[in-house]
């Protein structure tokens, strides 16, 4: 294999915190988003009887996005809330084996959530599809949500590989 082909795991690891700053920092932007605009139309509702016109809308689709940006941190860093009940006993036969599994299975899964996503997102950009109350091109955030779902699953591909490599993020 020649140099140029190969990524050493420390340009991996320095590569995908670097992916995982920008998807903190997005995040936390996107929730900023949210309660200011949750604030402002709760007080313009109650104080002023006059809410933010398509406030909802807007804060589905800041949650929508800030959700996928936090799965891409979650699994690049392999951090998911996981109950084994019954696993236990396959992970004693062969961890290693289990771990590859289980791994493929998420990669899988996941690959598969994005492609639907961007299967979304293409349609509502082929139909012009508009949102109902602010009439914002669907495909906006259906792209959003589609390219960070794509972004989550490189992540997750790029976490596995350090982790298999023992070079830990």
């Amino acid at each position: 294999m020649s140099n140029s082909t190969y990524l050493p795991p420390a340009r991996l690891r320095a590569g995908l915190e670097r992916v995982i700053r920008a998807l903190e920092w997005t995040t936390c932007a996107l929730i900023m988003a949210m309660m200011l605009l949750t604030f402002f139309d709760v007080v313009g509702r109650y104080v002023f009887s006059s809410p933010i016109f398509g406030a909802s809308e807007m804060i589905s689709a800041l949650l929508a996005l800030t959700i996928f940006a936090g799965l891409g941190i979650t699994n690049a860093r392999d951090e998911h809330i996981v109950v084994e009940l019954v696993d236990h006993h396959f992970r004693k036969i062969s961890p290693r084996i289990y771990d590859a599994i289980i791994q493929g299975f998420s990669i899988f899964a996941m690959g598969l959530v994005a492609f639907v996503l961007a299967e979304v997102a293409f349609e509502a950009y082929h139909l012009n599809a508009r949102t109902f109350v602010l009439e914002i091109p669907q495909y906006w955030v259906a792209g959003g949500v589609s390219f960070l779902a794509v972004l989550s699953v490189f992540s997750q591909i790029a976490g596995v590989f350090l982790i298999l490599t023992q070079s830990k993020i």
